[in-house]
């Protein structure tokens, strides 16, 4: 028995639910770890703190895209922006509130929070095709499985 045109629909909202949770769940973990007491250890690099800056912001960037494409359908240039300035603007945000926690606001993290944001725009932009592919082919699974 073929999928109906509502079940596709209806599997796609629950995706498309799933990735908004997913983002803000990964955005509140980011939140509470960025703003949790410093704890200096020997093992952890300048190098390797602007790493996590780099890759916590990319990944929070194509969680909160996918999120939304799944939603309203395919973005365009002016949702790119949005994510681009809300992503720039909270990474300031959370370098500057983390001084009250005995953290330091360092103008370096920031720059990688927001190449982080970049880099996001960017891998999404180039994998989205795979994605859209990716949830046809396992609505074509769920339908042959069905039969």
């Amino acid at each position: 028995m073929p999928t109906s045109p509502t079940t596709t629909a209806q599997r796609l909202k629950r995706i498309a639910a799933r990735a908004r949770t997913l983002a803000i769940v990964y955005f509140l973990l980011l939140f509470v770890a960025t703003h949790l007491p410093s704890v200096e250890t020997a093992s952890i690099t300048d190098l390797s703190d602007k790493w996590l800056h780099f890759g916590g912001y990319a990944t929070l960037t194509v969680l909160v895209l996918t999120g939304w494409e799944l939603t309203i359908g395919a973005l365009e240039p002016k949702h790119y922006f949005a994510v681009w300035l809300a992503g720039t603007l909270y990474g300031a945000f959370d370098e500057v509130t983390q001084t009250h926690v005995g953290r330091v606001c360092d103008m370096n993290d920031w720059i990688a929070d927001v190449l982080g944001v970049v880099c996001g725009l960017v891998a999404f932009r180039l994998g989205r095709a795979g994605l859209h592919r990716l949830i046809a082919w396992t609505s074509s699974a769920s339908r042959s499985s069905s039969q």
